[in-house]
């Protein structure tokens, strides 16, 4: 694509679909080294982009590395790189995770999305409903104790 010669170089928005379209990380490195060899510097979207596709592959590194670029460069993380936090460690089952960065998220005066709002409200739900039940579980452990003790 670089080397045709034509008059248009590839430029963030084309990088961007290409990303969009990897299929597997080598593939991104592949695409950045492009980006970088053409002079087409990441922007805040293009850092989201593939913040999302490595919490989506479940490469815990590769999420810490570009969440760490972001902040180098200035360009986030921002309410979106939040968001895709939150949503991603709660598809993954790591609820606290996700609550977290939530809180973090608020706490710098993000406002979150209402779909995230949603879904942080469930999983509070969930975790104290969680507590709830190991209360449960631990009183009638207590409960069963107390009684084998009165029969010894």
């Amino acid at each position: 694509m670089e080397d045709r010669g034509g008059d248009c170089l590839p430029n963030a928005l084309t990088y961007g679909y290409l990303l969009k379209n990897a299929k597997k990380p080598e593939e991104v490195d592949k695409i950045l080294e492009r980006m970088e060899k053409s002079g087409c510097g990441l922007l805040g979207d293009t850092y989201n982009l593939i913040l999302r596709m490595f919490m989506d592959w479940g490469d815990e590194k590769r999420v810490k590395d570009t969440w760490n670029g972001m902040e180098r460069s200035g360009l986030g993380p921002d309410q979106r790189s939040y968001t895709i936090m939150v949503h991603g460690f709660y598809d993954k089952g790591r609820i606290e995770d996700a609550l977290s960065y939530f809180t973090d998220m608020v706490s710098k005066g993000m406002v979150a999305e209402p779909r995230t709002k949603l879904l942080v409200d469930a999983m509070n739900t969930k975790l104290k409903e969680g507590n709830e039940v190991g209360e449960m579980g631990q009183m009638n452990r207590n409960i069963s104790s107390k009684r084998s003790n009165r029969l010894r």
